[in-house]
């Protein structure tokens, strides 16, 4: 008798614990809805407030303008700050220096519709908790430093060729200086650099690609850029990206690459996680 009381005293417990972390977790979508509505309207950079939080406003491209406003208008000491946004990316350098400014105090991030590309690669990495909407999409756009200089020229300049030696020479050091960028940053918000490179490989996999040339759409297009996601498992224990919280959680159950054709028709892979870790990416 005693035994049954001790088994089901456990099992109250752990229903309790369960209950608390199911309710903590659905509080906090509840509240990040909120808060992004707060931001309704609003102008590309300004700020609210939802309760005992200040709410800071984005939206559009991240660039210097951004950069200098957030600046120049971000409270001392803010409050619990939550930050509310929907941008397709922008300057790598303006979003490693808006989340290391914005991280400073600490901030959530909300997605109310987009984070892609530097928004992805840096401000959503930098948050503390990141809240993906109903109807919100992340996407990694690939890096700005390749894990050659070679590389760079190719995926960046190919069109530009032959490149004279003083042209090399500078963009030599702004590959270095992106790179060293990109370096530091993985290494300051502990995760790892392979969510940059994971989409190429990853896509010619699943499609059977073998090189540039060959990445084609169902009717044959020509592939122009590739963004993708992994699954939340992945983000989390794959590439250290913690603490992610998506509304519609079935959608980001699998990995997923969005490609976009030289016609202007985007297509969705499925993309298998034998496939984006079969092989080092590129």
């Amino acid at each position: 008798m005693m035994l049954r009381h001790c088994i089901f005293g456990l099992l109250v417990a752990l229903l309790g614990v369960w209950s608390l972390s199911a309710f903590a977790f659905d509080g906090g979508l509840f509240e990040a809805r909120h808060i992004a509505k707060s931001c309704n309207g609003a102008a590309p950079v300004s700020f609210a407030s939802f309760k005992d939080r200040d709410v800071l406003c984005l939206t559009g491209e991240i660039n210097k303008q951004m950069e200098e406003e957030i600046t120049q208008r971000l409270r001392p000491g803010p409050r619990n700050l939550a930050v509310v946004i929907d941008s397709a990316g922008g300057s790598v350098v303006r979003a490693i220096n808006i989340a290391d400014l914005l991280s400073a105090p600490g901030f959530d991030l909300i997605v109310s519709k987009a984070c892609y590309s530097s928004c992805a690669n840096y401000l959503f990495v930098a948050a503390n908790s990141k809240f993906l909407l109903e109807g919100a999409d992340i996407g990694w756009h690939g890096s700005t430093a390749p894990r050659s200089f070679d590389r760079y020229i190719d995926i960046f300049f190919a069109k530009e060729k032959p490149l004279g030696a003083v042209t090399l020479q500078k963009l030599r050091k702004r590959y270095e200086a992106s790179k060293r960028a990109q370096e530091d940053f993985v290494e300051k918000y502990k995760v790892s650099e392979e969510i940059y490179f994971a989409h190429w490989s990853a896509y010619a996999c699943a499609t059977g690609a073998r090189t540039w040339d060959h990445y084609r759409g169902a009717d044959g297009q020509r592939v122009f850029s590739v963004r993708w996601r992994p699954s939340l498992s992945n983000m989390q224990n794959r590439f250290g990206i913690a603490n992610v919280i998506a509304a519609a959680s079935e959608d980001y159950a699998d990995n997923a690459v969005s490609v976009t054709l030289d016609d202007g028709a985007r297509e969705l892979v499925s993309v298998s996680d034998r496939c984006l870790f079969k092989s080092r990416p590129r």
